[in-house]
């Protein structure tokens, strides 16, 4: 899982971003929602590896807006190490940032969704805690992770949650568990490159048209996979991210 910060104060718009320090380590950030709807388009302050000192004395504008949006809210928190370490994160994941070291990308899961769709995210990119990270970024992985025996796999697999009753992807139980497929170097290439093409395919349609989003592109789907009528809406969403490719 990303990371959860336990303070809403570490999350900047880009004009924010823009009246603090240039070489800030901020970061663009994904929740669940950036990746089945559309990003947000926001960033967070990340200060892993720094001291409250540290912070102060080489990033004085930062160290003021976290001192300010953060501290309070953590002041309150039960556990102590969240008081005491008010400048980071809540759950700063130091494993999952070990994990990614080195890699240009990784692939990204919405924890609980009501479509099962796996992406690449850029090694740039702070994942929320609301999404599942799996430090690959050979696109083989993501071409079996999408594949329908997998998406099968992972309903019977996993659990359900909220009033929509929208699958959640338990990694134990889900990816942990999951028996790959003992595929030829042919055969890995050939989904490697579909992987590709199905994970750059959405990310254009999604960049030409402002309100195109995942989870429309995967409702018109489901329905043309069903043989069901689309409806206006479902045919501007089915032309503006050619669902049938």
């Amino acid at each position: 899982r990303g990371f959860c910060l336990f303070g809403a104060g570490f999350i900047v718009t880009p004009e924010d971003a823009a009246k603090l320090e240039t070489e800030a380590p901020i970061k663009d950030y994904r929740n669940g929602r950036d990746l089945t709807d559309r990003p947000r388009g926001v960033k967070v302050i990340d200060l892993f590896g720094l001291t409250a000192e540290d912070t102060r004395s080489r990033y004085p504008a930062t160290y003021q807006w976290v001192y300010e949006r953060v501290k309070p809210e953590r002041d309150a928190n039960k556990r102590e190490s969240r008081r005491k370490n008010w400048w980071l994160f809540g759950e700063p994941n130091p494993k999952l940032r070990a994990q990614l070291a080195g890699l240009p990308r990784y692939i990204a899961t919405v924890e609980t969704a009501k479509h099962r769709a796996f992406q690449f995210l850029d090694a740039a990119i702070a994942p929320d805690n609301k999404l599942i990270c799996i430090a690959l970024d050979d696109a083989y992985p993501l071409g079996v992770l999408s594949s329908a025996v997998h998406v099968v796999w992972a309903l019977a697999a996993g659990s359900n949650l909220g009033v929509g009753n929208d699958p959640v992807y338990v990694k134990t139980r889900c990816f942990e568990t999951f028996p790959f497929p003992d595929a030829t170097p042919d055969q890995q290439a050939r989904i490697r490159d579909l992987a590709e093409q199905l994970d750059a395919h959405r990310k254009r349609q999604q960049a030409q048209h402002p309100t195109l989003t995942l989870t429309g592109i995967y409702n018109v789907l489901t329905k043309i996979r069903a043989g069901e009528a689309l409806t206006a809406k479902d045919k501007i969403i089915h032309e503006q991210g050619l669902v049938s490719v």
